[in-house]
């Protein structure tokens, strides 16, 4: 009779202890997704961190040069330009770290000025900053087809009277 007594208790020990192991492995898969979740969270704050502060940096610089885009070409010296008669398009280049790129076969980030000059009927020099994710190349600077997959976007508006800056 003790024998049977217990192996039925040793049967309930083990079930008990696979349930728990079950238990721990589900725990543990669940905290494992929310450890790589919240690695890409941290990896998109630190992207967005980087955008705001190119995108501070222009605009401040903008709005110092009176609306100027002058004194932006000159501070970042873009990669890519395209001048029409209202204006300017720019892009500047960045790898995964954010370091500046020459190409934009190599870039992984990419920001985008889209300038539009004061005229007589317009006294606002107006500044469009797009930063995105891939790179981009002077097609999509002239299509603006790359507003769907910004990381930031900013607009900048200067009075500057109506005066010619260029």
């Amino acid at each position: 009779m003790k024998k049977q007594y217990a192996a039925s208790q040793s049967g309930l020990f083990l079930i008990e202890l696979i349930l728990s192991v079950f238990f721990f492995i589900i725990a543990a898969a669940v905290v494992m997704q929310l450890f790589v979740k919240s690695h890409f969270i941290s990896k998109d704050t630190v992207n967005t961190n980087y955008a705001l502060l190119y995108t501070q940096n222009i605009s401040e610089l903008f709005l110092a040069a009176n609306g100027d885009f002058n004194a932006i070409e000159q501070a970042f010296h873009p990669e890519t330009l395209l001048a029409s008669e209202y204006g300017v398009s720019a892009a500047l280049y960045f790898d995964k770290d954010w370091q500046r790129q020459t190409t934009p076969a190599d870039a992984i980030y990419t920001i985008t000025f889209d300038y539009n000059k004061e005229t007589d009927a317009n006294p606002f020099a107006c500044l469009d900053i797009y930063i995105k994710e891939g790179s981009g190349n002077c097609e999509a600077l002239n299509e603006h087809d790359y507003t769907l997959d910004c990381i930031h976007h900013q607009k900048i508006k200067k009075y500057t009277g109506g005066c010619n800056n260029g």
